[in-house]
């Protein structure tokens, strides 16, 4: 890494440290979505939206009820699987800043949790992976995170961090390379001589 790459990183490392996130967000991650609504047995009654003042996942049927007037609602979409968010209504409460969007239905999203990259979900070490997770990012030059959850646990860790030990930091580097899965499961490379089985 070059030295202006590495005091624009030092610049960023500075804004990144002078924020702060809302409480709601962390219970918001840990919320589950598209599951039925326990209050209205109807038809296309996912929770799709979470009310940020009451803290709670909603499907529609609750907003039309008028439980939810002039309250803050985000709208949750799926993309490969996972729970997005548009990116404009996201950053109007959070900084997303870093984090690396999608294109959803025309729309630019933000993941909730880490999603797998460029087709492999594979993780990867040096520049080109989310600081966290160490999944592809697909612009590493722009961006930081792969995911809302990364950030927020980048934040909390580095605000944490700075009192802590270097011993500590490596304990914590250890385990976290001990979590990782061993992707290499096979024995040979599925290229070559195919082996048969002999014929009596």
């Amino acid at each position: 890494m070059s030295t202006t790459s590495n005091e624009v990183m030092q610049k960023v490392d500075s804004v990144f440290q002078s924020q702060s996130f809302p409480k709601w967000v962390g219970s918001f991650l840990e919320k589950a979505f598209f599951e039925k609504c326990p209050s209205h047995d109807l038809q296309k009654n996912e929770l799709n939206r979470h009310c940020i003042t009451c803290d709670a996942s909603i499907c529609r049927y609750c907003i039309t009820s008028g439980c939810h007037n002039n309250h803050k609602i985000l709208i949750i979409y799926r993309y490969i699987y996972q729970n997005v968010v548009p990116l404009k209504e996201m950053a109007i409460h959070i900084d997303c800043d870093k984090i690396q969007p999608y294109k959803c239905n025309k729309k630019w999203v933000v993941s909730l949790t880490p999603l797998p990259h460029n087709g492999s979900g594979s993780l990867i070490e040096g520049d080109g992976a989310c600081n966290v997770c160490k999944r592809k990012l697909t612009d590493p030059d722009r961006f930081r995170f792969c995911s809302i959850e990364c950030k927020v646990k980048a934040f909390f860790e580095t605000r944490e961090g700075v009192g802590t030990s270097k011993q500590t930091d490596g304990t914590s580097q250890q385990r976290d390379e001990a979590e990782q899965p061993n992707h290499s499961r096979r024995k040979r490379s599925r290229k070559g001589v195919p082996h048969r089985a002999p014929f009596f």
